[in-house]
């Protein structure tokens, strides 16, 4: 583990600091992508991160030893200015769909949806429309600061950023963004903290959509959950098997489950024991009690989405009556901790089916 001792050392032996570990800020400058500010971090433990700025302040490249874990796109890191959340029937989200972490929230998680203005008395129509994976998502963030802290027990590269989701007559809801990594580490903190900063109540629900792509993800790559109770499930598929070999037409899987934690944290892994890749993601039950697992399996696109959630509820209707659309009056918040490590593991020498 590094100390400021180690700290010490490393600025001995190296002219900067940087050198070994660093995180800066830079703006992308062509295409889709132009005028996107993006933190390039690096742990000097062999973790990179890519945290987007302007997109909700979400991880987009994380990489471990140059290798890539998390799941791309062509869209890229697309600038807000060119994504419509209401375009294609309300599915703008997968327009700009890229990278480990897309945010979702604040006030919805879930598909397309209206329903009335039930805490919104001022709303100027009867009716709310909810886009997918809601308003909150691929908004440009406030950047509130980024650097080392080299003077705690564990010298950290830390950034925090806030965005802001805000409508006139109908609320505003602030989430605040810490994001940390201990130096020489492989593994990152993500500290959310959602406040209802507006004068009407309003309801609060998240969803951290994490996406693992190739080589992570492959035909032996398996996941594995702590004491797990399966929920719901899309389809007849087991959630748990090895991928397999991707078919020739695309095909969705997905479930949800509840997780028993460990000290208010459930964990789940993903491991692909051919190439040791290994990743162990934690999230806080308090207010994520729900983890979906998403499989996508198609020529060229397979994925996984590990999703720790707020609701197991498919709609806006079930999830209220299920009691798990929490109400922020004015001035309260809700906090939401992730955790996730990476590894490379010894390869197992077992053929996958």
């Amino acid at each position: 583990m590094t100390t400021p001792d180690t700290v010490h050392a490393l600025r001995q032996r190296y002219g900067s600091l940087a050198a070994y570990a660093d995180i800066r800020l830079v703006t992308l400058g062509d295409g889709a992508e132009r005028g996107v500010r993006v933190l390039e971090l690096r742990s000097g433990g062999g973790l990179e991160a890519e945290i987007i700025v302007d997109r909700s302040f979400d991880i987009g490249r994380l990489a471990l030893n140059g290798t890539t874990l998390s799941w791309h796109t062509a869209a890229g890191y697309r600038n807000a200015a060119y994504i419509d959340p209401n375009a294609e029937g309300g599915q703008g989200w997968l327009t700009a769909m890229s990278g480990l972490l897309g945010t979702c929230g604040f006030d919805h998680i879930r598909q397309p949806e209206t329903e009335p203005a039930l805490h919104s008395p001022l709303h100027p129509t009867q009716n709310i429309t909810y886009p997918l994976h809601g308003a909150g998502a691929h908004q440009p963030a406030r950047l509130v600061g980024y650097g080392i802290d080299e003077g705690g027990p564990v010298p950290m590269i830390w950034c925090e950023g806030e965005v802001v989701q805000s409508m006139m007559f109908r609320g505003a809801l602030r989430l605040h963004r810490r994001i940390e990594v201990p130096l020489g580490g492989t593994g990152l903190t993500l500290r959310d903290r959602v406040t209802n900063i507006g004068p009407t109540a309003m309801p609060s629900m998240m969803l951290y959509h994490l996406n693992l792509g190739y080589p992570m993800v492959d035909a032996a790559t398996v996941v594995s959950m702590d004491h797990a109770t399966e929920v719901w499930r899309s389809c007849d598929h087991n959630p748990l098997a090895p991928m397999g070999p991707e078919p020739a037409i695309a095909v969705s899987e997905l479930s949800t489950h509840r997780l028993t934690p460990e000290n208010g944290m459930a964990t789940c892994h993903v491991r692909n024991p051919q190439t040791g890749l290994s990743m162990r993601i934690s999230y806080s039950t308090t207010t994520l009690p729900y983890l979906q697992l998403l499989r996508l399996r198609g020529q060229g696109g397979s994925m996984i989405g590990i999703e720790p959630c707020s609701t197991a509820a498919r709609t806006r209707q079930a999830a209220r009556a299920a009691d798990e659309i929490p109400i922020l009056q004015p001035g309260e918040d809700r906090v939401f901790i992730l955790k996730i490590a990476a590894d490379i593991l010894a390869p197992s020498t077992e053929q996958s089916d």
